[in-house]
């Protein structure tokens, strides 16, 4: 079988997949860090920036959420939202796993929260469609360059174990590069869009997540790709060892996503690594810090801000699309006001 049909399996089969099971764990005791896992400082930021797509888009707004985990980020937006005594929101999430539910509801309960199982059970709405690490998630193809041409690498089974096999050739645009190396092609966003489109009349995607415009998604000495699985805080290329037991992911091809999306009638708002993008969006948390007097709290979340946008690490690893459908002009929010033309970054 083809690469993405196994990864499908493994991560969402609904009784051994990794997160359709509910055996995925997120955290110091689970099997990798997220954003949500340094702190409630994410959420905080996320939602000023809702607040400011609110006051573009009017009162009639909703926050959907897709790929939310165990509820912790929803929390933690919702709690910063209360706190700016901005009124309820209406904020659905888009769970499609029993199990993850089960931990949303009993984290959320008492939230304006409502739930839905796809994409295809949301009323029509206004607002915004947000992710934090969904796209990479999303299955993948694996391709291996033969030198002239490339071929699709496929799953099989040999003595009870899972083996890699070279399949068909591969019909698609990429650049040539030397036999040997391999890379991903992801396709399984284009439904996503889709579906999206038909449902948003008015409003945005705020996709976070971890990857690179389609130049550094290809730099020659990528010659691996990006797959990479996780399982406490180990990280292996191991894919077909122990499927279920493990994160499976790729890194997004920022440059293929978008184009796919304004091919799909979106357009292209904003992009920016996610140092630039959560500095931007700090400017009101940062301004009510100047010159109030020194406390732990405050101190924390400066401790918690440095974690998200440190260089080496999260602040250059993960980056910030924003797409709109229906919005009369391109709006500049705070999380995009240091980056450069997306157009220019991605094509």
């Amino acid at each position: 079988m083809l690469f993405s049909a196994f990864m499908a399996h493994a991560l969402y089969d609904a009784r051994e997949g990794y997160y359709a099971s509910g055996r995925a764990s997120v955290g110091t005791s689970g099997d990798f860090y997220t954003n949500v896992s340094v702190g409630a400082v994410y959420g905080e930021l996320l939602a000023d920036q809702f607040l400011e797509m609110r006051g573009v888009l009017g009162e009639d707004f909703v926050i959907v959420e897709q790929g939310a985990n165990d509820g912790r980020l929803a929390g933690d937006v919702l709690e910063a939202l209360e706190r700016r005594g901005e009124g309820p929101i209406p904020y659905w999430i888009i769970e499609p796993f029993a199990p993850l539910r089960v931990r949303q509801e009993a984290l959320l309960a008492g939230k304006n929260v409502r739930w839905f199982s796809s994409l295809h059970d949301l009323p029509a709405f206004e607002g915004v469609h947000f992710s934090n690490e969904l796209f990479d998630a999303l299955p993948v193809d694996l391709v291996r360059s033969r030198g002239g041409t490339w071929c699709e690498l496929r799953v099989t089974v040999a003595d009870g174990k899972f083996e890699w096999s070279e399949g068909d050739e591969f019909v698609g645009e990429l650049p040539p590069r030397p036999a040997g190396y391999t890379t991903e092609i992801r396709t399984t966003h284009r439904p996503l869009l889709a579906s999206l489109a038909a449902k948003l009349r008015r409003g945005f995607l705020l996709a976070v997540d971890y990857g690179w415009n389609r130049e550094a998604f290809f730099a020659p000495h990528r010659s691996e790709g990006s797959l990479s699985c996780y399982s406490g805080h180990r990280r292996d290329s191991l894919p077909l060892e122990e499927p279920g037991t493990k994160d499976i992911s790729a890194h997004v091809d920022f440059s293929q996503l978008a184009a796919d999306a304004e091919a799909d009638g979106w357009r292209l708002d904003g992009f920016t690594d996610q140092h630039h993008f959560l500095v931007g969006a700090a400017k009101r948390m940062l301004t009510e810090m100047d010159g109030a007097p020194p406390s732990p709290e405050n101190a924390k979340k400066l401790r918690t801000l440095q974690t998200l946008i440190h260089p080496d690490s999260m602040g250059t690893q993960f980056h910030a699309l924003l797409l709109s459908r229906g919005v009369a002009q391109p709006s500049r929010f705070s999380g995009f006001q240091f980056a450069r033309p997306a157009a220019a970054q991605l094509y």
